[in-house]
Parts: structure tokens; sequence; C-alpha cells
């Protein structure tokens, strides 16, 4: 059967759909087509008069079940990210194991920053604090120098 999803924005996706698919496979389908977790996933079922949000504890009943057929509209919100990681954390913590989405380590996004790293001398807390004003008197001294040369420069062309 074919069910059309309507998004918030305005966009259609129709889906070919079985009678004996959960409302859990729907959203797999979508959240692969939008490139969303599926737990950011709010559908909207019914006509006018009897339209409701799909609860989470129904993902696994069919869409027969619920009501929904050939031809059936449906309405897809979004679940804010931050509200989906509060809920995550209620839960225990646990991962989904059905979120197309991964984290990725910074040592994965940039080995070249861990490469320029190791090949930096590691320095104590004491060696640090001394590079820090050993910097810090060399930029002094460069300000010093730029007033003193612009200075010269006044006077050259005074006389």
């Amino acid at each position: 059967m074919k069910v059309s999803v309507e998004i918030i924005t305005g966009t259609f996706i129709d889906a070919d759909v079985s009678e004996d698919t959960t409302v859990k496979e729907l959203k797999e389908k979508i959240a692969a087509e939008v490139k969303s977790p599926v737990t950011r996933l709010i559908l909207v079922i019914g006509d006018e008069e009897t339209r409701r949000m799909v609860m989470e504890d129904e993902d696994d009943m069919m869409l027969r079940d619920l009501g929904v057929g050939e031809d059936s509209h449906m309405y897809l919100f979004f679940k804010h990210p931050d509200l989906v990681s509060e809920e995550e954390e209620s839960k225990g913590g646990g991962e989904d194991d059905d979120d197309p989405m991964e984290e990725v380590s910074s040592e994965a996004e940039s080995p070249r920053g861990n490469e320029e790293e190791d090949e930096k001398p590691k320095i104590d807390g004491e060696e640090k604090d001394q590079a820090m004003k050993d910097e810090e008197e060399d930029s002094d001294e460069k300000v010093e120098e730029d007033e003193e040369a612009k200075q010269n420069e006044k006077d050259g062309e005074a006389k």
C-alpha cells in the first residue's frame, strides 16, 4: 500500500509499505529519506477528527492496527536534538542501534593534528610557564622596537 507522509516543511514522502509494516519500520524508511535519526521522528496519523501523535510505545504496532491504510496521509514532525539527548540520558544513556548518526572522535577527525602533537616536545608545567613568559617578553620587545622605529621615522621627517 502507498502512504503519504507530509513533512512540516510541506515536502511529501510517498512510501510503499505492506499492511504488516510496523511503525518502527516506517520510521526507519522515513529516517533514511530525510537523513535524520529515528529517535527524532514524530508521526501524526488519522483524519481531522481522529488525528493523534503515534507514541513511542506504539513503534512495534502494525500500521493497519492504527487505522493506516491505502493512500493514508500522515504528518512528520521532528524532536529537537537536545530533547532526544535528554530522553536518552533519562532512560539510562543507552545508544539506539537504529540511530544512523555516529559520533566521531576528535582523533579520527584530525589525524594530522595528532601527528603534530607527537612532534612537539613534551614540557612540564614550570617549563610551560617559562616559555609563556619568554613569549611575552619577546612580544614586548617587538612592540618597543616598532615604537622606536616609528619615532625615529618621525624625527627623520621633521629634520
